[in-house]
Parts: C-alpha cells; sequence; structure tokens
C-alpha cells in the first residue's frame, strides 16, 4: 500500500540533503559538504526507520499499553517501607501534599513524628488477581484523594481491558464513548 506520509519523508529528506550538500559545495567548503551529506543521511536513515519501521513506527496501528508501566504508589508519592510490630509493611508517604481531601497528611521532616496512620498509604491488598489488587488500590486511592497513573483515571478505576470501573463497583466495567 503507498504511503503518502512515507513519499513526503524521502522527497524533504533528498531536498535537504542535496540542497544542503550543494550549499556547501558551492561555498568551497568541500569537506564541510562530506560531513553535512554523511551526517544527514545517518539522520535520515535513523528517523525514517523509527517513524516508518515496521515494528517500531509512530503511524502503526498496532494498540500499545499506556502506562508503559504502572508506578508503585500513586502520582507524586514516595516508595517507603514501614515496620509495623515488627513486620516490614510496603506503604506510600505524602511529600507534597497531594491528596486532595486530606486524607493522608503531608509526612513530617521527623519521621518518628509520624506515628499515626494517617501519613502513610497502604499497599497491601486482600484480593488476589492483578485486576482485582488495581481495583482495590484504586478504590484506596479514590477515598484518599489521589490519582494514580494507569490505576484511576481520576474519577474512576481503570480495567485491564481500558474500560472505567464505577467507584464502589467491584470490576464490572462501564460503556465508554
Amino acid at each position: 500500500m503507498f504511503n503518502i506520509y512515507l513519499a513526503i519523508y524521502v522527497v524533504v529528506s533528498l531536498a535537504l540533503i542535496g540542497g544542503g550538500t550543494k550549499k556547501l559545495y558551492d561555498m568551497d567548503q568541500s569537506v564541510g559538504a562530506l560531513f553535512f551529506f554523511v551526517g544527514t543521511v545517518i539522520i535520515c536513515v535513523i528517523y525514517g526507520l523509527r517513524w516508518f519501521g515496521k515494528d517500531t513506527s509512530l503511524f502503526s496501528k498496532t494498540p500499545v499499553t499506556w502506562p508503559p508501566s504502572i508506578n508503585t504508589c500513586p502520582d507524586y508519592l514516595t516508595h517507603y517501607i514501614r515496620s509495623v510490630n515488627g513486620k516490614k509493611v510496603e506503604t506510600c508517604i505524602d511529600l507534597l501534599g497531594m491528596s486532595t481531601n486530606s486524607s493522608i497528611k503531608v509526612f513530617p521532616k521527623d519521621e518518628t513524628l509520624a506515628i499515626s496512620n494517617d501519613y502513610y498509604f497502604d499497599l497491601t491488598t486482600t484480593s488476589t488477581g492483578e485486576a482485582a489488587k488495581n481495583v482495590e488500590l484504586c478504590q484506596k486511592a479514590l477515598t484518599a484523594g489521589l490519582t494514580w497513573e494507569g490505576i484511576t483515571n481520576g474519577e474512576g478505576c481503570v480495567s485491564p481491558s481500558g474500560g472505567i470501573v464505577a467507584p464502589g463497583t467491584t470490576g464490572a466495567a462501564c460503556k465508554t464513548n
């Protein structure tokens, strides 16, 4: 199939390579013209492969997952391992005041002052499956007034299929337009 974008790219690349090289050569800069020619050919080939390559094309119709990886903690929170009754517990702390409803307090500079659970976002879940864990963490994040790229969309939870899970439900995806 004919790709008009690739054709335009080739024409523009050839014009850039040829025009720049000729301009430098006409100015009696033959060494500069040689370096310009080699450099622009390399750059045009690299960008051409990136933009129009088979597997890495920016114009491909292959869907990609977003985000490419999901953070350990909600947006702008910091991972923190807390010791509770001698047991290590994975939590997140808020150093910036990101909770919109102040249910997670800003972690103090002196961590010995952070003795209450109000300073920690607990990452432990009771669910077993990945999707169920994500829904549980999403509900926790929404309750705490936090967003989490790949887990929440700000108003509801993101299901593994990409749909929106309404707050308070256990995983039935809502219809999206």
